[in-house]
């Protein structure tokens, strides 16, 4: 029989390794980043948000706004773009907009609005209500969790109806522009809309689509390029720069979250 001294520094030793596996176990495999819900400060605009990996208020980081397609699910558009963007310092942000499609899907059960704030601004013009929801959530984050002056942009599909007309209205909020399979109607935007600034073409733009599409997107995929085609000639037109279209080899129908945020990435260097 071993004296009770010695089972006590066993036991103790016992507890410390598993202590150490766990430890071990939770830095090779962190918790999914959480995303959390707010409303601005000053507009009813709702966003999602995901802070990045070490974050502090202790400096300043990129922020990257995301668009979804006309199923408008925000949030889990947005768990897309965490699970892509590993250990990048993304503080990515998902605003519950009007603008990403039509009218079939613009209602009440795809928002988390409650319902006094949903009567108050279903009656608005979406791209107003956009617009100036936009620049209050982006002065949120700016504020409440230290994002740098200007974000990047991206939307897909039906999100592509939002994503240009900020471009073209708004290009100074932007420090990149990367739209993913876009629709494009010159919905929100006429020919006074258009900016004028300085900084049209140096800002980056970047047309981003899948070279693989599958079932009913593999038939529509010549619509997204027609009315992306005309979306980029009226930005050539209007004094933008945009790059070529990257074709995504192997890549189905959807945001392209990974090649949206290497590229993103990559300015980051410059």
């Amino acid at each position: 029989m071993e004296p009770p001294g010695a089972i006590i520094i066993r036991t103790g030793a016992l507890v410390c390794a598993i202590g150490l596996l766990c430890a071990a176990k939770t830095l090779v495999a962190p918790e999914p980043a959480a995303i959390t819900t707010d409303r601005a400060s000053a507009h009813a605009m709702r966003f999602h948000l995901a802070l990045p990996e070490g974050w502090t208020r202790e400096r300043t980081w990129p922020v990257v706004v995301v668009i979804p397609d006309a199923a408008r699910e925000f949030e889990g558009n947005l768990a897309r773009f965490v699970a892509a963007r590993g250990r990048r310092p993304f503080i990515l942000v998902a605003p519950e907009v009007l603008s990403c499609g039509g009218g079939s899907t613009r209602t009440a059960e795809h928002y988390s609005y409650s319902a006094a704030d949903w009567d108050s601004i279903s009656a608005v013009d979406d791209f107003a209500f956009d617009d100036a929801g936009l620049g209050a959530v982006l002065a949120d984050v700016r504020e409440h969790w230290a994002g740098e002056p200007k974000a990047f942009l991206t939307g897909w599909e039906a999100g592509g109806h939002t994503v240009w007309a900020q471009l073209f209205r708004r290009p100074e909020r932007w420090r990149a522009v990367a739209p993913v399979s876009t629709n494009y109607q010159r919905r929100g935007i006429d020919p006074a809309m258009f900016s004028h600034g300085r900084e049209l073409r140096s800002l980056p733009i970047q047309v981003f689509r899948c070279g693989a599409p599958t079932g009913p997107a593999a038939m529509g995929v010549r619509f997204f390029d027609q009315q992306t085609a005309q979306a980029l000639a009226d930005a050539r037109a209007h004094g933008f720069a945009p790059l070529p279209v990257r074709i995504v080899p192997g890549a189905d129908h959807g945001p392209l979250p990974g090649p949206v945020l290497a590229w993103f990435e990559k300015l980051l260097r410059k």
